[in-house]
């Protein structure tokens, strides 16, 4: 079997790279190890996709930190604003939540990869479903693509296999091996955007209980990262949001086994000030609550009862009988409880690898290969990754967009 141009994966970088290409009147077949497209996809926002963040090229290049700079010429190829107007030319009506965070008005990531296999089947792009790539040979100017029930022949190659995260989606590390054959270095994938596990125990008793606004500061490596969001306690410690924002900076340290400290703010809409004055209040209007039930005022009922019992083991003192020092006490634990972090949760449990092919060995403007002509690379097979918030989605747009198009470039040359 031929094709110009042959694409691993059917996840997001792979169909807006096989879109662009084919656009570009290139011929284009796509390789998918699952016998449907977007698995991955299918599970991003909780199945309601959040597909980017509002926000210029700049803000996106500094909220990607490291890789930012990498980043940018894909960014500029296939910005944030156009993903949106991709959609919304496709009949994708979407929303802009508080955060900036963009959904489809349907709240279903279903629709998003609908589109994306119908815009992809209009460009006559064909599909293997059910393939998996066991390896890549060079003959003569061709790959040879071969997989475990038939070999394919292309001109150009763009991998697009995802990384190591919910391997249940078909997303092993598979592209790792195969770059790594064309002497690719391979940064060590780690989980990034996934939940973290305290020493200390009192969060998994309140495992599957969330608060929606908490502020956590900790620090790695000589720098200091604070978040916002949802919290939600686990059974070995904390996931949500504002968590998972902060694993991404701190995976490297934790890989080396060093741990950090985590410095939480149940209560970050109250000054310290103010939280004292509402707790005075409110202890005047119910003198003869505990703790427990005062604070059921700010934060669910079950969580009071644990920091009540972190202070007061026995049971906590009446509201009226509450002294300074012991109100001062709680307040200080109510804004800057500390946790310390031993580890993240495994890879399997990750939404996105921090780690894959070395952005060093593949030039930017184009996602091709410095090592071998006519290879590229898009989206999470990249050592690339970004906060929560649509900004890892936007990656695999950008890059397999500028992927496409540089593929398509490449075979109009003489």
């Amino acid at each position: 079997m031929e094709t110009q141009i042959c694409i691993l994966g059917a996840g997001p970088a792979g169909l807006m790279a096989a879109i662009f290409a084919a656009e570009a009147q290139a011929q284009v077949l796509v390789i998918e190890r699952n016998t449907t497209a977007g698995r991955k996809l299918l599970k991003t926002g909780r199945g309601r996709c959040n597909f980017t963040h509002t926000g210029s090229i700049d803000e996106f290049v500094r909220a990607y930190g490291a890789c930012g700079r990498f980043l940018k010429p894909a960014l500029y190829a296939f910005s944030p604003e156009q993903v949106r107007r991709f959609f919304q030319e496709r009949n994708l009506a979407a929303k802009v939540e508080k955060d900036g965070c963009v959904f489809p008005v349907s709240d279903r990531a279903s629709d998003v990869c609908r589109i994306l296999l119908e815009t992809a089947r209009e460009q006559n792009v064909q599909f293997l479903f059910g393939r998996r790539v066991e390896r890549i040979t060079q003959e003569d100017r061709f790959f040879l693509v071969h997989t475990d029930k038939q070999t394919v022949r292309a001109s150009a190659v763009i991998l697009a296999t995802g990384g190591a995260s919910w391997p249940a989606t078909g997303s092993t590390g598979d592209g790792y091996h195969l770059a790594a054959a064309f002497g690719h270095s391979i940064i060590a994938p780690k989980p990034a955007l996934c939940p973290l596990v305290t020493e200390e125990r009192w969060p998994c008793s309140l495992q599957g209980i969330g608060i929606p606004h908490v502020s956590i500061r900790t620090s790695a490596d000589g720098r200091t990262f604070q978040s916002e969001g949802p919290v939600m306690f686990t059974s070995e410690g904390l996931g949500g949001p504002a968590v998972f924002d902060l694993s991404r900076h701190l995976t490297d340290a934790l890989s080396r086994d060093e741990k950090a400290i985590l410095h939480l703010d149940f209560l970050p809409e109250l000054d310290i000030q103010s939280l004292q004055n509402r707790l005075v209040s409110e202890c005047a209007r119910h003198p003869k609550k505990e703790p427990a039930g005062i604070l059921s005022a700010f934060l669910p009922r079950q969580v009071c009862l644990t920091i009540q019992n972190l202070l007061w083991p026995c049971g906590g003192p009446s509201a009226s009988q509450l002294t300074r020092e012991q109100r001062d006490r709680l307040v200080h634990l109510l804004k800057s409880a500390s946790l310390t972090v031993a580890k993240t949760a495994p890879l399997e449990q990750a939404t996105i690898t921090r780690g894959g092919i070395s952005r060093n060995e593949i030039e930017p403007t184009s996602m091709q290969s410095r090592l071998c002509p006519n290879l590229f690379f898009a989206g999470e097979v990249i050592d690339a990754d970004g906060p929560c918030g649509g900004y890892n989605l936007q990656i695999a747009w950008s890059t397999g967009a500028l992927a496409g198009i540089s593929a398509a470039k490449i075979l109009q040359k003489p």
